[in-house]
């Protein structure tokens, strides 16, 4: 069952038992004011939106509290927010790639007491070993990347919960891995686009 809500997610996390979601893997704003400028350093145009601010605390506290665990990518600008882990993830995107102004890798926030571990994707200008075109959505997250978060940190027929789910593709990796899924999403235009993507999904 994949299901996608739009609306506020702090509002929908606070109705959900303690516990009641098996994992959240999510992507929140970091707070760089990125969806502000229309378009990525591809050229590749977006509709300016004013959603990059970063979620207030009591979210962070939510998603803990209704989640056995969670996976937060991120996680280096919310460390405020959260406890300390040992089990933080890397997405390394430049493997074998020249550097540029762009950020070499991504890191995520779990609360698994695991070995820290790093996922090779390359996702730079043309260059993107993770195939699914991109979208009107200037953070869109590499398919692989999810697809992996997903099979790492979840079994068949878990719940996984996305309080942020932009342009889908948390809820595309779950459906492909056979997860239940819900995500919620505030903005009208990123949830059409996910809808999209996770009817085409196969």
């Amino acid at each position: 069952m994949q299901t996608i809500i739009h609306g506020d997610c702090l509002k929908y996390l606070r109705t959900l038992p303690d516990q009641s979601v098996s994992l959240i893997l999510t992507d929140p704003p970091y707070g760089l004011g990125i969806a502000k400028k229309g378009q990525i350093g591809s050229g590749k145009r977006f509709t300016p939106k004013r959603w990059d601010v970063l979620p207030p605390r009591e979210v962070f506290a939510e998603m803990r509290r209704v989640s056995r665990h969670q996976v937060i990518w991120g996680g280096n600008y919310f460390t405020h927010y959260l406890p300390p882990s040992r089990c933080w993830l890397v997405w390394y995107k430049k493997d074998g790639l020249p550097k540029n102004s762009f950020a070499d890798c991504e890191l995520a926030w779990t609360s698994f007491n695991r070995n820290a571990a790093v996922f090779n994707c390359r996702w730079s200008g043309f260059v993107k070993d993770s195939r699914e075109p991109r979208v009107a959505h200037p953070t869109q997250k590499a398919l692989e990347v999810m697809k992996w978060c997903v099979a790492e940190f979840s079994q068949p027929e878990d719940s996984i919960l996305d309080p942020f789910l932009g342009s889908g593709t948390t809820a595309v990796a779950a459906k492909l891995l056979l997860r239940r899924f819900t995500g919620i999403e505030i903005d009208r235009e990123y949830v059409a686009i996910a809808h999209k993507r996770l009817a085409e999904a196969a």
